[in-house]
């Protein structure tokens, strides 16, 4: 790691330098490095630590007011070298786990990829002894998968914040790159060092969220091989943070293996606070794994690959989408959509919960003002209830276009055709939808669209994305015992009989006029709420289910 320290007759002149010329370019900067004596290396980071003070983000921003002016140099250069100390131990230990196979690593219960075996694990890092609690948990897991994607743009995306959100919307809800402790090299970001915050979610929203602080380090290990790790930090500029869940050295190796292929090794390695789940029978240590990464990577990588392939196989559909501009449009409509469904399924900000029909209803009106959005006063209702019927009927009811009338109010009970990613109703309105599932849940996301807007997407015309405002479904499956039977240890015995069950949470979005009067009245909120039981109601008479 390179070194960070000026004198403070260095750092006097770079803070002056860097205020008169906040966009420095490359030029100015070797210009300026030869002048002070420096690296051009310093140069850029002290330019990004000087852009990153200047707007900081969530965590840093008090600890950087307070503090930012007033540690010297020697504690700033310390701070540096302690973090990159630990980033670079967690990418020896993230390379030593890759590396190492035979008795370190046992197949998974599920058959698919690997966990740690604790004893050789402890044996070989022996410090993980300090952090093991007694309320503790520990997750592991490891997986390969091949992505049709090139590794220095998977590299690239996966250092930003935003992409990472992009790549993963149905498991992080939130990720902020809090600082920029180095860029890295700007031919290969072999270097490059993050501190970042996350929250991560499980398909079910009654599940507890996991929030994580942890260092981002990337480096290019060989020739085409790049490896990311993941370490959580305790504390931040003199600052200790707390959360329930620790990440230990982690992350991913990418090796690219053909021109358009490359090879995604991952392993999470997590510590976790036990909690008391009431609803414990949605709880899955699988749910934040390694596989699940990856299959959500993998969904991602495919796309992006679509959107570069010029002749697409067609499907029988005359009117399919027959060029990359409306397909990169559609796809950046659904991805849109998606995002904005979990992170609106996931949000803790209601402020009413209400309890109709025996069940509990988050609700909220809120004004919107966001440019991806539809602009006035949108009425979020969300509710999950437990179903007597496995996830596969639920998802083969909500995504077949024939039984969409069974179920959905938009449909006003007219028959439903398919054409290409979209569902039309009326004349009038299509309905835009994705569906998407595999081991840990499934989701069914869809938003209304006028024909008008549904043309444009189709036709590719207009560069313009149309806003749209989505509601849907999160599917998870259960499984409860029929027998009261237990262990002694609280597991369910061994001839408990099972039934299979499924958890929907449903949401849905009503937009009003800003003119509407005011946005807390009462009768929106009811109008939403009478919506969503309308359509569960549908959904339980069309899977034979009473109430």
């Amino acid at each position: 790691m390179p070194s960070y320290k000026l004198t403070s007759d260095q750092r006097v002149q770079l803070q002056s330098f860097l205020e008169r010329h906040p966009n420095l370019d490359e030029t100015q900067g070797y210009q300026r490095a030869k002048e002070l004596g420096l690296e051009p290396k310093q140069i850029e980071h002290h330019q990004f630590q000087n852009t990153e003070i200047k707007a900081p983000t969530l965590m840093q921003t008090d600890v950087i007011n307070q503090q930012g002016d007033n540690i010297n140099d020697r504690e700033e250069a310390d701070w540096m070298e302690e973090l990159s100390t630990v980033a670079c131990a967690a990418m020896a230990e993230l390379m030593c786990l890759i590396r190492v196979h035979g008795p370190l690593w046992a197949n998974s219960s599920s058959g698919e990829g690997h966990v740690l075996v604790p004893e050789i694990y402890v044996n070989l890092f022996p410090w993980i002894r300090r952090l093991s609690l007694h309320d503790t948990v520990e997750e592991s897991s490891k997986h390969c998968i091949t992505v049709r994607i090139q590794a220095r743009q998977l590299v690239e995306m996966l250092l930003d914040s935003e992409e990472w959100v992009n790549f993963f919307p149905t498991i992080v809800s939130t990720a902020e790159r809090v600082i920029v402790l180095d860029i890295g090299s700007l031919d290969d970001r072999h270097g490059a060092l993050q501190v970042v915050y996350e929250k991560l979610h499980s398909f079910s929203p009654l599940a507890s969220p996991r929030e994580l602080f942890f260092l981002r380090y990337c480096q290019k290990v060989a020739d085409n091989v790049w490896a990311i790790a993941h370490v959580s930090i305790d504390s931040f500029r003199g600052h200790f943070r707390s959360f329930t869940a620790r990440r230990l050295p982690s992350g991913f190796v990418i090796h690219q293996i053909t021109e358009e292929f490359c090879m995604v090794t991952w392993i999470e390695h997590v510590l976790v606070k036990e909690q008391t789940n009431p609803r414990d029978h949605i709880h899955d240590n699988t749910s934040f794994g390694a596989q699940r990464w990856l299959w959500a990577l993998h969904r991602m990588s495919e796309r992006f690959a679509c959107i570069s392939i010029e002749n697409m196989p067609l499907p029988a559909s005359p009117e399919v989408l027959n060029s990359t501009n409306p397909i990169y449009k559609a796809l950046r409509v659904s991805n849109g959509m998606v995002q904005g469904f979990c992170q609106v399924m996931y949000s803790k900000g209601f402020p009413q919960t209400l309890e109709a029909q025996g069940n509990k209803i988050n609700v909220t009106l809120r004004s919107s003002t966001a440019p991806d959005m539809p602009q006035g006063i949108i009425a979020t209702a969300v509710a999950s209830v437990s179903l007597s019927v496995s996830p596969h009927e639920v998802l083969s009811l909500l995504t077949d276009p024939r039984k969409r009338p069974q179920w959905d109010i938009l449909s006003y009970g007219f028959t439903v055709n398919e054409e290409q990613t979209y569902n039309q109703v009326e004349n009038n309105m299509m309905i835009f939808q994705e569906s998407c599932a595999d081991p840990w849940g499934a989701y069914v996301v869809y938003a209304p669209i006028s024909m008008k807007n549904a043309c444009t997407i189709m036709s590719g015309e207009d560069s313009t994305v149309p806003k749209v405002l989505p509601s849907g479904f999160l599917i998870t499956g259960h499984h409860r015992a029929i027998a009261a039977q237990s262990s002694s240890r609280g597991q369910p015995a061994a001839n408990n009989k099972y039934s299979v069950g499924t958890f929907l949470t449903i949401g849905y979005q009503l937009l009003f006029s800003c003119d509407e009067e005011s946005p807390d009245d009462d009768p929106k909120r009811e109008i939403a709420i009478r919506i969503l039981f309308s359509i569960l109601g549908k959904i339980k008479s069309s899977l034979n289910i009473s109430d």
